[in-house]
């Protein structure tokens, strides 16, 4: 199965590298299932005190997760062209539950990816 999205440098000041569609994708697209890692209260502590804080999403009321495949190299943008979504499956969701990453409108081949963050992200 060929991938729909590549890494490279991003579009975006100061982000760092980014996802970008490596074909068409359309509206509703499912682009990238990600599975996910999930840190304790006391685990995501730690994990806040190092580069991974830029990596990891909120868990819960103190914990975070870290989405595996490209998951966690999603920039943000106010008007993302993408949204994500956490699926989580009955029983331990640590081991079973994932991030979807899905297409909001058409995204064109070699256009980055981005997701919105939420609003209390500070680089809007």
């Amino acid at each position: 199965m060929k991938k729909k999205v590549y890494v490279q440098e991003s579009n975006i000041k100061n982000a760092g590298r980014g996802v970008f569609a490596s074909k068409d994708i359309k509206k509703g697209e499912v682009i990238e299932i990600c599975p996910i890692l999930i840190f304790s209260d006391k685990d995501s502590a730690n994990v806040l005190k190092t580069k991974l804080q830029s990596y990891v999403y909120e868990y819960g009321k103190n914990g975070s997760m870290f989405a595996l495949g490209f998951g966690s190299l999603y920039n943000h943008q106010k008007r993302a062209n993408a949204k994500y979504e956490l699926v989580e499956h009955e029983g331990q969701p640590e081991q079973s539950s994932e991030l979807y990453i899905t297409a909001l409108r058409p995204i064109s081949k070699n256009e980055e990816i981005s997701i919105n963050y939420g609003n209390d992200f500070y680089n809007n």
